[in-house]
């Protein structure tokens, strides 16, 4: 059965054992999805992906920023 749908981007907060906090951002090459999509399909999946990602390293920044403000507080 093929697959109908794609996780484009994926962003997830991963906690471990250790205490560790961890950041994970997936991205889809949609440059491989090309030969299945229109034009128009192809260049808003493309802008959807680069726009998507820049506010996603925005929120990473802002993470990262207030965890180690935190940890130079302790």
């Amino acid at each position: 059965m093929k697959t109908k749908e794609a996780t484009l981007l994926g962003y997830k907060f991963i906690y471990n054992r250790a205490g560790k906090l961890v950041t994970e951002r997936t991205s889809t090459d949609v440059t491989k999805l090309k030969p299945y999509l229109t034009v128009e399909e192809y260049e808003t999946l493309k802008t959807i992906v680069r726009e998507g990602t820049t506010k996603l390293d925005e929120i990473h920044n802002y993470v990262e920023a207030n965890l180690n403000a935190r940890v130079m507080k302790d």
